[in-house]
């Protein structure tokens, strides 16, 4: 059986808030943080929209992403108490080396600039894992390995990512994903660091937790040509499912990284069709802070951890039991079951 996770903090900078309650509390009142960036999209010439983070002092590359990065690690270390870097692993998700505009040396200088900005050292077994939006899910199972093997009793799981890149943007408009002048099937940029804290779930704790996880990989990707009918999504799902002892008809939301574009739109569908057959009262609702946030790529994992533990704890929630699910652009798919305590 899967060691569960209990969710002990969160940390978020996003353009909604520079933490996690005023980002959360955003998300809850449907708050967009998209606005208009200079830079003109190629067919109309009308200004891009984006959901850009409004930083004191604004660098490019490794350096904005430690930025965005750092802050999230230490709102949660603060939110926790667990301690520091020092005596906990920090496994941070990044954008995949195939992403347009990304910077190359991501790998071997984020987490020594996120470091140096909290003047802190790193535990041995920090790393990162360059998958884009699935990231986090590969380093949520590296962190179960972690507790497991008595190498760590907490783990800091985090994600940063930013599409605000001149290059960026102007290779994604080149292939008519961005939402512009003349495409509706598009995602608008974004970017965020994200984090939260997770330790070994113990029976009658307070805190919600990840009880699952499955993953695949989908062969017919959003570049290829073949036929969309999301088989990969559905087999993370119901690894998901079937770790977690639970069906679709479980759920009481979902949550993922619906970003605009039709792609994901089809294969969540396709997946609902596939594995929620029961009848249900009302309508499985769907969660997609993208809409507010912009794509934030391999932030959107925590994020959405973040937000359906928050909803737990509050009351918000449609109920006690939440699948998680992303998909990236390479062909990897993660789910993840989220439950109360």
């Amino acid at each position: 059986m899967n060691l569960q996770l209990s969710l002990q903090a969160s940390g978020l900078v996003t353009a909604l808030g520079y933490n996690a309650p005023s980002t959360l509390a955003a998300l809850r009142a449907g708050i967009s943080g998209v606005r208009t960036q200079a830079w003109a999209d190629l067919e109309g010439g009308e200004p891009y929209r984006c959901a850009r983070v409004d930083l004191p002092q604004r660098w490019g590359g490794v350096a904005l992403l430690a930025d965005l990065l750092s802050p999230a690690i230490h709102e949660c270390l603060q939110g926790g108490g667990a301690g520091g870097l020092t005596e906990i692993p920090l496994l941070v998700g990044v954008s995949h080396p195939s992403r347009p505009g990304r910077a190359a040396q991501i790998e071997t200088q984020l987490l020594a600039a996120a470091a140096e900005r909290l003047e802190a050292r790193l535990h041995p077994d920090s790393r990162t894992f360059a998958a884009g939006q699935t990231g986090c899910a590969q380093a949520l199972a590296h962190a179960r390995e972690l507790i497991a093997g008595g190498r760590a009793s907490h783990v800091l799981v985090a994600g940063v990512d930013s599409y605000i890149d001149r290059e960026t943007l102007r290779a994604y408009d080149q292939q008519r994903r961005l939402l512009c002048t003349g495409n509706s099937n598009g995602f608008l940029p974004g970017e965020a660091g994200a984090a939260v804290l997770v330790s070994s779930h113990a029976a009658g704790a307070a805190e919600p937790y990840v009880a699952s996880g499955g993953q695949a990989v989908e062969a017919a990707t959003i570049e290829s040509t073949s036929p969309l009918r999301g088989h990969g999504l559905a087999q993370a799902v119901r690894q998901a499912m079937s770790s977690a002892g639970a069906t679709m008809g479980d759920m009481a939301f979902r949550l993922s990284d619906l970003s605009g574009e039709h792609y994901k739109f089809k294969e969540a569908l396709l997946v609902a069709m596939r594995l929620d057959r029961g009848e249900r009262a009302q309508p499985l609702p769907m969660w997609h802070p993208i809409e507010h946030l912009g794509e934030v790529g391999a932030a959107i994992l925590p994020c959405l951890l973040a937000w359906a533990a928050h909803a737990m704890r509050e009351g918000y929630a449609p109920g006690g039991r939440a699948l998680c699910h992303v998909g990236s652009d390479a062909g990897e798919r993660a789910a993840l079951v989220v439950r109360a305590a």
